[in-house]
């Protein structure tokens, strides 16, 4: 008469039974600390791309902000040009050679802010699963379009 759950009901087993149910706690055990150790690298590699994405988006600003001013100048430094008698003067040359040198300056500009933009997709796709990423519209659907109008 054992109530107590214990005792000599734990005794009648033999230690081959006893050692098969460790062996399985221990494989549960490897088994959920495998699980957490791959959900703990998912969200460091999450955090990092994110970590990217940001730096990359400030980059792209810093580029936006540049590539405005350069702009600015350029139009500036026209009118200056448009204002001038039609005989050149060194100082003339040497605005133009500055513009050439601005606009090859506007030109990388605008194709590091062309790749940055593609990287920072590709950063923000990577974190999403494929059948969501699938399921993105491409485009602004047309009902969006018409409530603009």
């Amino acid at each position: 008469p054992e109530l107590g759950g214990g005792g000599k009901a734990a005794e009648g087993r033999g230690p081959v039974e006893e050692e098969g149910q460790t062996d399985e706690r221990l494989r549960v055990l490897a088994a959920e600390t495998t699980s957490q150790q791959e959900r703990l690298q998912a969200i460091a590699e999450k955090r990092k791309r994110q970590a990217e994405a940001e730096a990359k988006r400030r980059q792209l600003e810093d580029d936006r902000r540049q590539l405005q001013h350069l702009k600015s100048k350029a139009l500036r430094e026209r009118w200056l040009l448009e204002g001038t008698p039609s005989a050149a003067s060194e100082g003339d040359e040497g605005l133009r050679r500055q513009m050439q040198e601005d606009e090859q300056r506007a030109r990388l500009l605008e194709e590091s802010i062309g790749r940055l933009q593609k990287e920072i997709e590709v950063l923000e796709g990577a974190g999403l699963p494929a059948a969501a990423a699938g399921e993105r519209p491409a485009a602004p659907s047309p009902a969006k379009d018409q409530k603009a109008d």
